[in-house]
């Protein structure tokens, strides 16, 4: 049976990936399992991978896209006793997700229920956990604590008033004027970002509810020193990304838009380096990185994605997404994501025929 996966062999658009076929099916060393994959992510951290903009690798090419998967374990290295073949796992890969076949070590996978359909599933491993771990783990907060996401159309931003409306949060989500109706469907206050009055909104919203409890921050487009602002005493900022300055660079014509966004990630850092630091703050700010907590509290993540799956399927959470596309459609669902015009998530499904007969090394088509 041939292996597809999305390779790119050099940094850039969307039109460095490849659909790559091996004759070979990988094989598990002892301590790994083999998994057929079922879903798997097409995010924006795929998209900065693909540009060689993710602050958290460093990568080497060619290389196979693929933040997550889920699948069914289909052959079983020697020492491994927890899994079977036919088990329903994920993953956190980082890399090598979109394929229909890969290899992990046995101990990082989750359980995944029979009955989870595979696309309404995958965007838990990333997009939810970011946002569960963002608002439980790092902010600490608790029913009733007034909320505010920066960012809320977003993956992870809409994931996040997904679990504010289930688990009792009361959520404000900031995102462009169109994208109201996504955001109050979620139960949430909305405010647009891309009004003459947003500051004012937002501030007289914070003082409305004695400061946010959380704040949790998908775009970073707005100044650092207003957001801790709106912070409650002992509040807490979570910074995930920087998808507002690429867009910005990009809406403005840069031939290289992903160079500012980094520029500005940077100075972000060392701003919230400074301000983490400052010993007896009465509010906090962190930069949140799903990989490297999981690798510092490796049960922690095994126990949120497992609530997770468990609220999904209790129907308590409901991913939105957008579409589902088969591995020869990738290109264009990099460019919707590095476009903008992404509302929730995009879903790969490795389970569907690609729309043509792959002989060798071709373009993940987008016609």
């Amino acid at each position: 049976m041939p292996v597809k996966r999305l390779e790119i062999a050099a940094f850039g658009g969307a039109e460095v990936i490849r659909l790559v076929e091996d004759t070979k099916l990988p094989q598990p060393r002892e301590g790994e399992v083999r998994i057929r994959a079922e879903a798997s992510s097409l995010v924006f951290t795929d998209m900065l991978i693909r540009r060689n903009l993710y602050p958290v690798l460093k990568l080497s090419l060619p290389l196979t896209l693929g933040y997550d998967v889920v699948g069914r374990v289909d052959a079983v290295g020697l020492g491994v006793t927890r899994w079977r073949i036919g088990d329903r796992v994920a993953d956190l890969t980082q890399l090598g997700g979109n394929a229909t076949h890969l290899v992990r070590p046995a101990d990082m996978l989750v359980e995944v229920p029979q009955g989870l359909d595979a696309t309404r599933a995958e965007p838990l491993i990333l997009s939810y956990m970011t946002a569960y771990q963002a608002l439980f783990r790092e902010a600490e907060v608790h029913p009733g604590d007034p909320v505010l996401i920066c960012g809320a159309s977003g993956a992870v931003g809409q994931a996040a008033l997904d679990l504010c409306r289930a688990l009792g949060l009361p959520a404000v989500g900031v995102a462009s004027a169109r994208r109201e109706r996504a955001i109050t469907d979620l139960g949430a206050t909305f405010v647009a970002y891309d009004q003459a009055d947003t500051a004012g909104k937002l501030d007289r919203l914070s003082h409305e509810a004695n400061g946010f409890k959380a704040i949790v921050d998908a775009a970073r487009a707005e100044k650092l020193s207003a957001l801790m602002a709106r912070l409650a005493p002992g509040g807490h900022l979570v910074a995930l990304g920087f998808s507002a300055p690429f867009r910005d660079a990009h809406r403005a014509g840069h031939t290289q838009p992903g160079l500012l966004a980094r520029l500005r990630f940077a100075v972000d850092f060392m701003q919230i380096k400074r301000l983490s630091s400052r010993p007896g703050a009465s509010r906090r700010a962190t930069f949140y990185d799903i990989s490297g907590r999981r690798a510092r509290h490796p049960q922690e993540f095994q126990d949120d994605l497992s609530t997770l799956f468990a609220l999904l399927e209790a129907g308590r959470i409901s991913p939105r997404i957008q579409r589902v596309f088969r591995l020869d459609e990738a290109v264009e669902a990099h460019r919707l994501i590095e476009a903008g015009l992404v509302e929730g998530r995009l879903v790969l499904d490795l389970m569907l025929p690609t729309g043509r007969d792959a002989g060798g090394h071709h373009a993940a088509s987008d016609a």
